[in-house]
This record gives C-alpha cells, sequence and structure tokens, in this order.
C-alpha cells in the first residue's frame, strides 16, 4: 500500500485488521528509553511469539536522519505487530516499538494521540506500557542479585489492585514518568476509555541495554495476560549484564561510604 499522510504522520499497512477480528486485544508500548528496556521487550517478545507485521508509521518528530547498513539506508519508523492468540489464550496483542521517541513535547502528545487512535478503533481497552525504572545504587543492591524488581503505576484503581496483587510488584508512589513510554498509555486512558499501567523494569544508569529488566518486565507481562512464551534466549545478553553489575557493585564497595550529613538527593529517573 502507498504512504498516506495524516497531520504530522505517514503511515504504511502492511496487515488490514478490523475490531470484529480480534479476541478482547490488549496493546503493549516498549519505545527506546532508559537501558532500552521497553524497545527489548517489545522487540523480543515480537521475535518468539512471531507476530505479523502490521504497520509502520513515520513521525516528522523523529530526529532528521537515516539509517545506513552495508550501503542500504532506511528512514527511522514506529511498527506496530499483531499476535494473534492461542485459543486458549485470552487476548491478542497490538504490539508497538520504533527506533526513537518523538523529540519535542508536542510530538510526544500528537504521537500518543496518533497511536493511541489506532488502538481503539481496533477495539483496544487496555494498553501496557513497558519501560525501566533507573534505581540508586544503594537501593537497587539491596535486593540484587534477587530478579529485577517492576514498579507499576495504572489509570484506575482496579487495575492498580490487580497488578499490585502480583509478585515482585512495588506501586510507584511518587515522580515522573518522562517520554513517550509513559505519556501514551494515560493520554489512551483519558481520552479513549481505555485502562493503562507502566510497567517499569529497575535498572541502572551505567547499563545502557539492560535484557535482565526487560525480562522480567515481560514474564511479568505475560502472565498478566495469560501469554505463553518463554525468554530462555536472553540468558546469554543478562550474563553480559550481570557482569556489569557485578562490576559495578565492586567499584560501589571500593568507594568511601558517604558522610551522615551528606544530603544531596539521590539521582532518580524513571521513563
Amino acid at each position: 500500500m502507498y504512504p498516506c499522510e495524516l497531520s504530522f504522520m505517514y503511515q504504511r499497512r502492511y496487515l488490514e485488521l478490523h475490531s470484529d477480528m480480534l479476541k478482547s486485544p490488549v496493546a503493549l508500548v516498549g519505545l527506546p528509553g532508559i537501558a532500552n528496556v521497553g524497545r527489548i521487550a517489545i522487540e523480543t517478545l515480537t521475535q518468539v511469539l512471531d507476530a505479523e507485521h502490521m504497520m509502520d508509521f513515520f513521525s516528522q518528530d523523529f530526529p532528521p536522519r537515516v539509517f545506513v547498513q552495508k550501503g542500504i539506508s532506511t528512514v527511522p519508523k514506529s511498527t506496530i505487530h499483531f499476535y494473534r492468540s492461542a485459543p486458549d489464550e485470552l487476548h491478542d496483542l497490538l504490539l508497538l516499538s520504533a527506533d526513537y521517541q518523538p523529540s519535542t513535547s508536542s510530538g510526544v502528545y500528537e504521537y500518543a494521540d496518533f497511536v493511541a487512535g489506532e488502538f481503539s478503533a481496533l477495539g483496544v481497552r487496555e494498553m501496557y506500557a513497558l519501560a525501566a525504572y533507573e534505581q540508586s545504587y544503594e537501593e537497587y543492591f539491596s535486593s540484587y542479585p534477587e530478579p529485577s524488581r517492576i514498579y507499576v503505576s495504572a489509570s484506575s484503581e482496579e487495575l492498580l489492585a490487580k497488578l499490585s496483587a502480583l509478585s515482585n510488584i512495588t506501586v510507584t508512589q511518587e515522580g515522573s514518568i518522562v517520554g513517550a513510554n509513559g505519556v501514551i498509555p494515560f493520554w489512551a486512558a483519558t481520552l479513549y476509555n481505555m485502562d493503562g499501567a507502566c510497567l517499569l523494569g529497575e535498572t541502572l544508569g551505567v547499563i545502557k541495554t539492560d535484557y535482565r529488566a526487560a525480562k522480567a518486565v515481560l514474564e511479568k507481562i505475560v502472565d498478566i495476560l495469560g501469554i505463553k512464551a518463554s525468554f530462555d534466549d536472553m540468558d546469554i545478553e543478562i550474563s553480559k549484564v550481570i557482569q556489569l553489575i557485578e562490576w559495578a557493585k565492586q567499584e560501589i564497595m571500593q568507594k568511601k561510604e558517604p558522610s551522615e550529613d551528606d544530603s544531596s538527593p539521590s539521582d532518580l529517573y524513571i521513563g
């Protein structure tokens, strides 16, 4: 199909879907961000489930550049894949990831509205964003080597209660989820009558691609949705992350403990 213009978006569809074709669809979002947790999670799930390529769309708010690999150039894009559930599974899935997040505030909200509108038209009533929670070293190592904790916020008391009852879930008490990963589900909840939530896997600022946190978030979301999937193929990359974590732990242990009157705030960022 030929691309068509939609305000600041251009789209190209490869699979035509309608709401009456889908079984209780749920949308999952994971755009690049801290430690690339969300993007790794969505792209891994797409591969594991062998999801179908539904559409690409292109934002004028993405950086003005192209990717070149072995002489072939491509424009940065966002991609939605579709997974048709097995007969004993409850939900079809729509999986969104991208090469970038929008670069301006107005771009984020226009992007969120486009995504929410697309998913709403397909009958989505529940959306989850998968992303990262950058933890302080002290707090991170207070639970390590236990699995990465998952911090959750939701658009309704009902959904929050459902999620917070699960193991290894911590309710996010305060803070900001920066960027499109945070805005998309809650924009959809505010204007498109969906229920939205963010599942944030804890990570450290020193980690650039945190497969360990991504696996923790993935295992939790498939448990929530009743989807059968194994993520053992991530373990090779996870072993590299663990080596980096162990190095960081040793570095921290070798440094002098901060004085008791050190009142500098911790460096905390989630998104």
